[in-house]
C-alpha cells in the first residue's frame, strides 16, 4: 500500500511540511477525489422506508434510496454527497441509489488510523450485504471506482468515471494554480485554499450550482487535517488499465482540459471502454451538464 495522494492527477510530490500533506495529493484525490456506483440488487423489504440513512462501523455516513439494481455514486475530493441529489432522484426511479461521504467529508468522521478509500467503500458494500454494483465516481470517486474494479473485481459490476482520475498518472505540466494552493495550506489557511479552488475552472459550475459547491468546499476544508500517513491506496491503476474486466463508460467534459488526457488514455487501454466527450462540459460534469450526464449514464445501464 501507498500513501494516497489527496489530489487526483498531479503525480509529482509538492510536500507541504506544515500541513503534512501534499497539494499533488490532493489534485489526485481530487481525482478531485470523483464519484462511484455500484449496480446489483440490494435486498429492500417492501416495507422499507423510501430513504435509509445510517454510518458503517468506520463511520462512513451514506444514505440508501428506491429499488432494483444498485448504484453507488462516489464523490469528488472537497465534495459531499450532496452532488448527487439531481441523480440520485432519476435513477431512484428504477435503481438502489447507494449516496456516501468520504472519510473526512461531509457527516463521515475524520480519520483515527490508516485507512484507504477503497476500504472504506467495500466496507460499505459489505455493511448493506451488496455483493456486487456498479460504480459511479466523478474525479476522485473515479480513481476509487477504477481501484474497486482491479482489486475487489467480484464487487463491481461496471464503472462510470466521469472527470476521471487515474492513480500513478504522471502529467507532464503541474496546474497553474498548485504553488498558491501550496502556500495557503503550508500556512494552514484552509479558507483561503478553498478560495483558490473555487476560482479554478476544476471547481466552475453553473449560477444555479454555484452556492451548494461553494458550501461543499467550504465547509469540507477539514480534509487538510488528515494526516498523509493515514491516507493508503491500492496499487497504481495507470499501468494496469489493460486487466480492467468490467464495462466501463469514460465522461469527460470538452472544458475539463486538467482531466482529458487521462480520459483518452483509458479510453485507449482499457478494453471496450467507451468514451463521451460531452460539449461544453467541465470538471464537474454532473452539474455543468446535467441532461448530457443523465443521457450518457442511462445509455449505458441498459
Amino acid at each position: 500500500m501507498r500513501t494516497l495522494r489527496h489530489c487526483h492527477q498531479y503525480g509529482r510530490r509538492y510536500t507541504l511540511a506544515v500541513v503534512g500533506i501534499s497539494a499533488s495529493r490532493f489534485l489526485r484525490a481530487l481525482g478531485f477525489l470523483a464519484v462511484v456506483r455500484l449496480v446489483t440488487l440490494l435486498p429492500v423489504s417492501a416495507q422499507a422506508p423510501a430513504i435509509r440513512e445510517g454510518t458503517t462501523k468506520g463511520g462512513i455516513a451514506y444514505d440508501v434510496r428506491g429499488q432494483g439494481p444498485v448504484v453507488v455514486l462516489i464523490t469528488g475530493s472537497n465534495l459531499d454527497r450532496r452532488m448527487w441529489t439531481r441523480e440520485t432522484e432519476w435513477l431512484a426511479k428504477d435503481h438502489t441509489v447507494v449516496r456516501y461521504d468520504l472519510r473526512a467529508h461531509g457527516k463521515s468522521d475524520t480519520a483515527t488510523a490508516p485507512f484507504s478509500h477503497l476500504g472504506d467503500l467495500t466496507a460499505l458494500l459489505d455493511e448493506l450485504q451488496i455483493p456486487k454494483a456498479t460504480l459511479i465516481g466523478l474525479s476522485a470517486g473515479s480513481t476509487i471506482a477504477l481501484d474497486a474494479a482491479l482489486d475487489a473485481p467480484s464487487r463491481v459490476e461496471r464503472i462510470v468515471l466521469a472527470g476521471p482520475a487515474v492513480s500513478g498518472f504522471r502529467p507532464a505540466t503541474r496546474p497553474p494554480f498548485l504553488g498558491d494552493l501550496t502556500a495557503a495550506l503550508q500556512a494552514r489557511d484552509y479558507q483561503k485554499a478553498g478560495e483558490i479552488l473555487l476560482t479554478t475552472s476544476v471547481f466552475a459550475a453553473p449560477p444555479s450550482a454555484q452556492p451548494i459547491v461553494r458550501q461543499m468546499v467550504t465547509e469540507n476544508d477539514r480534509l487538510w487535517t488528515v494526516p498523509p500517513t493515514m491516507m493508503l491506496m491500492p496499487r497504481s491503476a495507470v499501468d494496469r488499465l489493460g486487466q480492467v474486466a468490467v464495462p466501463t463508460l469514460v465522461l469527460i467534459g470538452d472544458r475539463d482540459a486538467f482531466q482529458r488526457e487521462q480520459a483518452d488514455l483509458l479510453a485507449k487501454l482499457v478494453p471496450g471502454a467507451r468514451l463521451v466527450v460531452v460539449p461544453d462540459g467541465g470538471h464537474l460534469l454532473n452539474l455543468t451538464s446535467p441532461a448530457a450526464f443523465e443521457t450518457a449514464v442511462r445509455d449505458f445501464l441498459r
